[in-house]
């Protein structure tokens, strides 16, 4: 397991979702939860964003551009269901990983959140097996 902390961002519309994902990280003495990524420059591994979303809707599109936007912080995404074009608008938007809601595991997601934090701002890390 890593050495540093890596700082976490929980998002998305259903906050009973939002509570479980929370709940799996929240005693992970590698994770450190907060309400919002620290400012520019003061987390020197960047922050990941967890974005949870049933559907890639517009609403769901609009939150995963907004938290990618910015850059201070990496993204992964937990899906309902994705087409594969919706997949690939995903990727472009520079979604670091894609973690499928029906598999995801606290394990896969700590893994998940812990591969972001490391990757290269451009380059996704990993997409759940599934295509």
């Amino acid at each position: 397991m890593p050495d540093a902390r890596v700082t976490v961002t929980v998002h998305g519309p259903d906050p009973l979702s939002r509570a479980g994902v929370v709940r799996h990280l929240q005693h992970q003495p590698s994770v450190e939860l907060v309400d919002r990524p620290c400012p520019l420059g003061d987390d020197p591994r960047g922050a990941v964003a967890v974005m949870l979303a049933e559907r890639l809707d517009d609403r769901a599109g609009a939150e995963l551009r907004r938290l990618v936007r910015g850059g201070r912080q990496r993204v992964v995404l937990i899906a309902g269901e994705l087409r594969e074009t919706e997949l690939m608008a995903v990727m472009e938007y520079g979604v670091q990983a894609v973690l499928w809601q029906h598999r995801t595991t606290p394990k896969r997601l700590l893994r998940a959140v812990h591969r972001a934090a490391r990757a290269d701002r451009g380059t996704p890390c990993g997409v759940d097996r599934r295509l």
